[in-house]
C-alpha cells in the first residue's frame, strides 16, 4: 500500500503546480470599492508584531458555481491564498503603510456549488523580517467586491484561525564572530525551522476537521481612502510574479549515500537508511530563485538541513571558477527540518530562496526516510522578457544572457538590488535595472512603481531614503539626485507627462535640498548623511575615494549638474521654461568651478577634488556627461582613465556610466575595453553579475546584482545605435557602432512594439541593414554620415 501511495504521489505531485488567478487591477485599477465593508483580522492569542505563521480558514455554501467571484485580499506581512485546496495567489506586493497593497482577483474558476473554502497562511517575520517590509499587526483582510461575494469577508469571528507553532523563525547570523553568511550586511528574512509532528497538514483542503480552531477577532478597520488607524490600503499596481516548476539539475558531489540522477528528475524517491549520516551537493549550473520544495516521507525524528548559496568558496574565502568545485564548500543560509514520519510530507519555505548551490544534510533515528521529490518553483515577474541580441562575436551573447538572468531574476513585485542578501529596492540600482529591464521587455510598470515609491520615501529636507520600502533610513543625498535622473529617463522613453506631472514639486524639494550643500566655491560640502558613489577598490569601507567624505567632491558635486541638466529638460518639457532656465544656469556655473579647481592641465583629466591628491575614472566619466570637460576633450580624457596607471576605476555598477559617456563621445573603439570586467565574469563561469570588484580590502559579495548589468542595455543604445529622438520613442534614430564587429541582430522591445533588426558590414565602409519598426515609430538610419528616412514595418537600407 505505501508503494501505491508512494507512486501516486510522484505521478500527480508535481505536476499540480498552482495555476495563478489573472491580478485584475492590473495595469488599470478597474475594481475598487469606495468603502470596505470587511475589517483585518488577526488570531486571538498574538501581541503583534512577533514571529508567527498564522492560518485562516472561511467555510461558505454556493448555491451554484458562479461565472464570477472577485474578492480583494491583503495581509501584513505575507500572505498565500488557496481555494479549496488549490493555491492560488500570494502576496501583498510590497509597499509602505501608507500605501498598502492588495490584490484583487476573481476565483470563480476555483470554486464550486456547494461546500467551498477559503484558506490563508499569514507570516510575520518579526523582529528580523526582512528589511524593507512595513509593519503593523499580523493580519488578514479579504473584501468581496459585490453583495455576494461578501460572504466572504473577513470579520471578527466569521473565519476561523491557528497559531501554526510548528514553524519557527530561524535567525541568519551576520553579525557574529562565525556568520552564516559570507559578505556583511544581510536584510532580508529569516529562514524556517520546521517540526512536522507539530503541523497541521491538510489544513487548506476542504475536508479538514478546523473545530478545535480559535474563532478570529477584530483588528481594525480596512480603508482605501482618508487615511487609517492601520494600513491605507491601495491596490497593486504591477502584475502578481508566477510559478514554474524548475528541475534542479544535478548532483556534484555526495557523502554516505549514491544520489542517482532519477532523483532530481522526480521519477524515483531517494531511500536513506535508518541510523545514517549523509550530505549531498546539488548544482544548478545557473542561478537561480524561488521556492525549492523538498517532499519526504517516514524517517520519524529525522533531521534535514537544507543549505543555499550563490556560490562555494575556497579556504581562503576566495572563488575562482565557480565550475571548479575541488576542495570548496558551501556557506550560506539553511532550513531545518524534522520529520514525523508520515506519508507525503512537503516543505516549502517561507520566503524566497536564492542559489545555484544546495547542499541537503540528513540525520536519520529509528527509522528509514524517503526523499520523493526535489524542485524549485522559480518565481518571478510575469512580464515577459522577449529581447534578443547577437553578434559575429559569441562573447557578447554570453554577457547579454548574464545580464538578462539577473535582471530577470531580480524582478519580482519590485527591483531587487540583489538576490540573496538584501533583495531590498535601491535608487541608485534601480538607475540601472530600470533601462536594462525595459530594453529586455518593452514594460514600464516596474518603473513607474519604483519612480513612485522613492517619491513616497521623501524626508522633510528633501532628500529620498536610498532604498525604499524600508523599516529602517538610509540616505545618500547623491542617490537622490539621481532620481531626478530617473524621471526624466521615464519621460523620455514613455513620454507620458501625465504620470511625471507628480513628481515635478518633489524635483524641486530636492534640487533645492543639495544646493544648501554647495559651498561659495561651487563645490559640494560636507552632509549629515553619507555621499555614495561607487565601491572604491582603494575603500575599505564607504561609497567613496579614500581620504575623505566627500568634501569638495568632483563628482558629488557633478552628480547635482546631471540632475540640474535632466531637471532643466523636464521643466522644458512642461512648457516652464523660468525653471528650466535657472536650472541651466546653476548647472553651468557649478561645473564651471569644477573645471577650474580640478581639471588638471598637465594629465589632461580631472582630479577628484582640488588639492589633486586623488584621480578616479568617476569624477572623469562626469565631466564628460556634464560637459564640464570641453566637447574637444572627451575622447582623450575617456582613453586615458581606461589605458593610464593609477586611475581608481568604476566598478559594475558606475560602468553604466562609463558606457554613457563613451556613447556621447562617440568613442566606441573604447567600448570592448570598457566591458572586460563582464568577460572576465564569463570566464569564470558566472551565469549572473557580481555586485563589485574583488579586491583585498573589499571582496566581492552578492553574485546576482542588476545595477552591474549596464553592457545588455548598451548593445542596443550604443552598437545597434537604437534611442529615441522623440518622446516615447515615437520617433528614433538608428546609428550603429560596430567597432570591428560585421553582424550584429537582435530583436529590441519598447513601449510601441518590438524593433526587430539585422546589421552586416559591406566591405570595410558600407552596410546593409534589415529593419522592422512596430506602428507608430518612424526616424533616421545614420551611418557614416548619410541619413536614410525610416518608416513604420519591415526595410531594407545598403549603403556600399
Amino acid at each position: 500500500m505505501q508503494k501505491k501511495l508512494l507512486f501516486l504521489w510522484l505521478f500527480i505531485g508535481v505536476h499540480l503546480a498552482f495555476a495563478q488567478a489573472p491580478e485584475l487591477n492590473v495595469p488599470s485599477a478597474k475594481y475598487t470599492n469606495p468603502s470596505w465593508k470587511a475589517r483585518w483580522i488577526t488570531h486571538p492569542d498574538l501581541s503583534g508584531g512577533e514571529h508567527a505563521v498564522v492560518l485562516f480558514r472561511k467555510k461558505f455554501s454556493l448555491i451554484d458555481r458562479p461565472q464570477q467571484f472577485i474578492i480583494s485580499v491583503s495581509a501584513d506581512n505575507h500572505y498565500q491564498l488557496y481555494v479549496n485546496g488549490k493555491k492560488v495567489g500570494f502576496g501583498p506586493q510590497l509597499s509602505d503603510i501608507r500605501h498598502w497593497r492588495y490584490e484583487t482577483i476573481d476565483i470563480a474558476p476555483y470554486l464550486q456549488a456547494g461546500e467551498n473554502v477559503l484558506a490563508v497562511e499569514v507570516i510575520n517575520w518579526g523582529y528580523f523580517r526582512f528589511f524593507g517590509m512595513q509593519s503593523v499587526h499580523t493580519g488578514l483582510v479579504i473584501n468581496g467586491f459585490s453583495e455576494k461575494e461578501q460572504i466572504v469577508n473577513t470579520l471578527g469571528g466569521s473565519w476561523k484561525t491557528f497559531w501554526n507553532k510548528a514553524v519557527h523563525e530561524k535567525p541568519v547570523r551576520w553579525r557574529v564572530a562565525n556568520p552564516d553568511i559570507i559578505g556583511g550586511f544581510y536584510a532580508c528574512n529569516p529562514t524556517d525551522s520546521l517540526v512536522a509532528a507539530d503541523y497541521p497538514w491538510d489544513w487548506e483542503q476542504l475536508n479538514f476537521n478546523d473545530a478545535a480552531w480559535k474563532e478570529s477577532i477584530f483588528l481594525e478597520n480596512a480603508s482605501a481612502f482618508g487615511g487609517s488607524f492601520g494600513w491605507v490600503l491601495e491596490p497593486r499596481n504591477v502584475p502578481q510574479q508566477v510559478q514554474t516548476e524548475e528541475r534542479l539539475t544535478k548532483v556534484a558531489r555526495s557523502e554516505g549515500i549514491d544520489v542517482p540522477v532519477t532523483f532530481l528528475q522526480g521519477k524515483s524517491p531517494l531511500l536513506i537508511p535508518a541510523n545514517t549520516k549523509v550530505s549531498f551537493l546539488v548544482d544548478q549550473t545557473f542561478l537561480t530563485t524561488g521556492y525549492p520544495e523538498l517532499k519526504f516521507s517516514g524517517g520519524r525524528n529525522a533531521r534535514i538541513k537544507i543549505s543555499y548559496a550563490e556560490n562555494l568558496f575556497n579556504p581562503d574565502k576566495s572563488k575562482g571558477d565557480r565550475n571548479d568545485i575541488a576542495g570548496k564548500k558551501l556557506v550560506g543560509y539553511q532550513d531545518v527540518l524534522v520529520a514525523d514520519g508520515s506519508l507525503n510530507r512537503r516543505y516549502q519555505p517561507t520566503w524566497l530562496r536564492t542559489f545555484r548551490f544546495i547542499q541537503i544534510d540528513v540525520i536519520t533515528q529509528q527509522e528509514p526516510l524517503q526523499l520523493l521529490d526535489f524542485y524549485n518553483l522559480k518565481t518571478g515577474s510575469s512580464i515577459p522578457i522577449r529581447a534578443a541580441f547577437s553578434t559575429n562575436d559569441p562573447m557578447h551573447g554570453k554577457i547579454f544572457d548574464l545580464c538578462q538572468r539577473t535582471v530577470q531574476l531580480c524582478t519580482q513585485d519590485y527591483f531587487l538590488s540583489d538576490a540573496y542578501y538584501e533583495t531590498m529596492q535601491y535608487l541608485g540600482d534601480s538607475k540601472v535595472h530600470i533601462p536594462v529591464w525595459q530594453s529586455m521587455t518593452g514594460n514600464d510598470l516596474h518603473t513607474r512603481n519604483a519612480l513612485q515609491q522613492f517619491h513616497y520615501s521623501r524626508l522633510p529636507d528633501g532628500n529620498l531614503t536610498s532604498c525604499y520600502p524600508l523599516k529602517s533610513t538610509f540616505v545618500h543625498p547623491t542617490y537622490s539626485v539621481i532620481w531626478v535622473d530617473m524621471v526624466y529617463d521615464y519621460l523620455k522613453y514613455s513620454g507620458d507627462k501625465a504620470y511625471t506631472q507628480q513628481f515635478l514639486s518633489g524635483i524641486q524639494h530636492t534640487l533645492a535640498s543639495f544646493d544648501a550643500l554647495i559651498q561659495p566655491n561651487g563645490l559640494a560640502g560636507a552632509t549629515s548623511w553619507n555621499y555614495f558613489v561607487d565601491w572604491y577598490v582603494e575603500s575599505p569601507q564607504g561609497g567613496l575615494g579614500p581620504g575623505h567624505k566627500g568634501l569638495n567632491s568632483a563628482v558629488v558635486t557633478l552628480h547635482y549638474v546631471h540632475a540640474l541638466q535632466s531637471a532643466a529638460k523636464i521643466f522644458q518639457i512642461f512648457g516652464r521654461n523660468t525653471e528650466a532656465t535657472q536650472y541651466l544656469t546653476r548647472a553651468n556655473f557649478i561645473k564651471k568651478k569644477v573645471y577650474e579647481q580640478c581639471f588638471d592641465a598637465k594629465r589632461g583629466i580631472f582630479a577628484e577634488r582640488p588639492d589633486k591628491s586623488f584621480y578616479d575614472q568617476h569624477s572623469n566619466i562626469m565631466a564628460v556627461l556634464t560637459d564640464a570637460a570641453p566637447a574637444s576633450l572627451h575622447q582623450s580624457i575617456l582613453s586615458k582613465i581606461l589605458k593610464e596607471e593609477g586611475i581608481s576605476p568604476a566598478t559594475y555598477y558606475y560602468r553604466y556610466y562609463l558606457f554613457e559617456a563613451i556613447h556621447k563621445a562617440q568613442a566606441i573603439d573604447l567600448f570592448e575595453l570598457a566591458q572586460e570586467p563582464w568577460k572576465e565574469l564569463v570566464n569564470l563561469n558566472l551565469t549572473t553579475a557580481l555586485e563589485r570588484f574583488e579586491s583585498g580590502k573589499k571582496p566581492t559579495r552578492s553574485e546576482c546584482h542588476p545595477w552591474s548589468t549596464a553592457p545588455a542595455y548598451f548593445y542596443y543604445k550604443t552598437i545597434a545605435g537604437i534611442e529615441p529622438t522623440g518622446l516615447g520613442f515615437s520617433k528614433l534614430k538608428i546609428a550603429p557602432n560596430l567597432g570591428m564587429l560585421q553582424q550584429v541582430s537582435g530583436l529590441y522591445p519598447t513601449l510601441l512594439g518590438d524593433i526587430r533588426f539585422e546589421l552586416k558590414r559591406q566591405g570595410k565602409t558600407g552596410i546593409e541593414a534589415e529593419l522592422d519598426l512596430p506602428p507608430g515609430i518612424s526616424g533616421q538610419f545614420i551611418w557614416a554620415g548619410k541619413m536614410i528616412p525610416l518608416k513604420t514595418g519591415k526595410q531594407q537600407i545598403i549603403l556600399d
